[in-house]
Formats: structure tokens, C-alpha cells, sequence
């Protein structure tokens, strides 16, 4: 077989955090809004940054939609100072996106997934091409590339790509293609790979943008049964498990070329 390549989400695919990781950012925020003698409450930090984590990760998939990290950063104190009438300064902003990405390097509540190294080494053994590509909301790309320095993971991974370097978030097939012509070089590959836990962002991202999807569905939404399972048939699989995305490569090796 020729040029295999294969590419993955980062945050809930290779590196793991959680609702204690908010909750973590929320209250540095807040230690820092009351240090300036803003009396913001951790309750109201938490819920504003909440929201517009949702409301990005909604508009980037109903209007294809990308905003630098540091213009959602100061969205997210707007909304706050909106309800204590203070007067939003830059230095502001800068000292929460400071916040906000030291508390992810230093937390421990941001640990890579228990499968990820071994399935990255697997890959480089089986002579894959890797790369990552992910979305960025309230931290820069330099944020991500420094923790799969931390945990290991990059010595694996041949090309990094994200929004904020593309200017187009997934599922936008902009972001899809930069990474795949670094891999690929202009090379059609035998194997073409995605994988991610977002359903729309990197499962349909992938699949519309012509590579096979492979959806990490940890939570059991839609891989009830037995994993791996296929959603559309050579084309998108839903797996419970990272190290289950070893087997796609042997069951996809049956599909028409």
C-alpha cells in the first residue's frame, strides 16, 4: 500500500479535560476580577464563559463561522463587565488570556488520554503519516502545541494544523485541506483518516471534505452495540474507545478502492 495518512482532533481525542477544568478557569478568573476590585462572583464568570462556549461552537457549525481566541477572550469580559458598569481595558484582556492558558499548562484536571501515545506509536509503526487538527476557542495553537510537547505526543505527530493559523475552524473544509496537502504533498493517499470526538465538527467535517471519519463516542450516543461500528458504509465509523481506531485501517482494506 502507498502514502497512508491519518489525522486527529486534540482536545477529548488525544488530551482529556472536563467540566473541573471550567470550573478551574472560572475561578482564576474571578480570584483576578476581584485582585482589580471588581466583585464578580465565580457563578456569573462561570456561566458567561459556559455560554459562549456554546453559542462559538454552534455558530462555527451553522455558519461555517471562525473568531480569533483572544476576540472570544474579550467577548467573554464584555459580557462580564456589562453587569458590573466597569470600563473593559486591553491589559484586561490580555491578563485572561494569560489566565486562562496558564491555568490549562499547569492544570491537573488536563491529562492526555490513556490510549494516545500507544495509538500514535502504532500508527508511525504501520507507517502512517499523522497530523493533528483542531479548533481553538479561548487559548491559542501554541497553547496545544506545548502540551503535546509536555505529554509526549508531537514526536509522533508529522504536521499540526489549526483555526487560528487557518482562519477557518472545522467543520470547514478549509482547515481539512491544509492539513492533508502538508501530509500529502500534492500526493494522492491510499488511506485518508479523521478522527475526533465532535460529530458535526470532525465526523461530518471529515466525511463531506471526502476522508474517512472516525467518531470517538466515549458516552455510548451512537455506538450502542459493538465498536467499531459503521455509520456509512467505507466512509464514517463511530468507535468507544481511541485504541479501537486501530482496527479501522483493516476493515476499510476490504472497501473498493
Amino acid at each position: 500500500m502507498g502514502l497512508k495518512v491519518i489525522t486527529f482532533d486534540v482536545y477529548n481525542t488525544l488530551i482529556n479535560y472536563g467540566r473541573e477544568l471550567i470550573e478551574e478557569i472560572s475561578s482564576n478568573v474571578t480570584k483576578y476580577l476581584k485582585s482589580m476590585g471588581i466583585e464578580a462572583s465565580f457563578e456569573h464568570v462561570h456561566e458567561t464563559y459556559i455560554s459562549l462556549d456554546r453559542e462559538i461552537r454552534l455558530r462555527r457549525v451553522t455558519e461555517m463561522a471562525y473568531v480569533p481566541p483572544m476576540d472570544n477572550v474579550r467577548t467573554f469580559l464584555e459580557r462580564l463587565m456589562r453587569k458590573y458598569g466597569v470600563e473593559l481595558s486591553e491589559r484586561m484582556v490580555m491578563d485572561v488570556a494569560n489566565i486562562i492558558s496558564n491555568t490549562l499548562l499547569e492544570s491537573k484536571n488536563v491529562k492526555p488520554s490513556e490510549d494516545a501515545q500507544y495509538v500514535l506509536k502504532e500508527l508511525k509503526d504501520e507507517e502512517f503519516r499523522v497530523g493533528v487538527i483542531s479548533n481553538v476557542i479561548f487559548w491559542s495553537s501554541s497553547v496545544t502545541r506545548k502540551l503535546l510537547d509536555k505529554y509526549g505526543l508531537s514526536r509522533y505527530i508529522d504536521v499540526q494544523v489549526y483555526a487560528d493559523e487557518v482562519g477557518k475552524a472545522k467543520p470547514h473544509p478549509a482547515i481539512f485541506e491544509r492539513a492533508y496537502s502538508l501530509l500529502t504533498h500534492g500526493v494522492e493517499p491510499d488511506v485518508a483518516i479523521h478522527v475526533g470526538d465532535g460529530f458535526k465538527e470532525d465526523l461530518l467535517g471529515s466525511v463531506l471534505d471526502d476522508i474517512i471519519g472516525v467518531f470517538i463516542d466515549r458516552e455510548g450516543r451512537f455506538v450502542s452495540g459493538g465498536s467499531p461500528a459503521e455509520f456509512i458504509r467505507c466512509r464514517a465509523y463511530g468507535v468507544r474507545r481511541l485504541k479501537e481506531v486501530l482496527l479501522i485501517p483493516h476493515i476499510i482494506s476490504s472497501c473498493p478502492s
